[in-house]
């Protein structure tokens, strides 16, 4: 089946939430069957959705607590997309004593505010419920901090001998 919903994590600074690829993959598939799916959304429409997930620092002009969201979604329209972009801080990763369970929660968190806000016929509520049909077992049991070829961030560069080149947003 054509995905028409995938989640793309990037960061902002040289210091990333170190998580494997499979917390992204996992709630791509959790959000399509539970989600899009029941509420015939995103589907077999004209759009495929792209949810970009950038990790930042943060900084003087950061006007956002936790989770903040771009004005609006840019659109390709060559390849038929729409892509949202949701900014995360690191600083509520940093403090808490499991990180990895803080990154998952926040995107969580994300993308139930991308999808509430986008799609009128989802609501908090809905999201709130689904939430405790996560599976955090599977997703807790995936190794933290993640090998650098697990973790899969937008523009990572996998060289021949099998090492991994970051990408940096300079």
């Amino acid at each position: 089946m054509e995905a028409y919903f995938n989640i793309y994590q990037s960061c902002t600074e040289t210091e990333r939430p170190p998580i494997s690829y499979k917390i992204r993959a996992y709630f791509e598939k959790f959000i399509t069957e539970n989600v899009l799916k029941k509420k015939k959304i995103i589907i077999g429409g004209r759009w495929k959705i792209i949810l970009a997930i950038f990790f930042s620092g943060g900084g003087p002009k950061v006007l956002y607590k936790g989770i903040g969201f771009a004005k609006g979604s840019r659109t390709v329209s060559a390849e038929n997309v729409k892509i949202y972009e949701v900014f995360i801080l690191l600083k509520p990763i940093e403090d808490t004593k499991n990180p990895l369970l803080k990154t998952i929660e926040l995107i969580y968190e994300a993308i139930k505010n991308f999808i509430t806000t986008t799609y009128k016929k989802v609501n908090s509520e809905l999201m709130d419920e689904l939430w405790k049909q996560v599976d955090l077992d599977y997703l807790l049991s995936l190794p933290y901090p993640a090998p650098l070829s697990e973790q899969k961030y937008v523009g990572d560069r996998i060289r021949p001998e099998g090492t991994v080149e970051l990408f940096q947003l300079k």
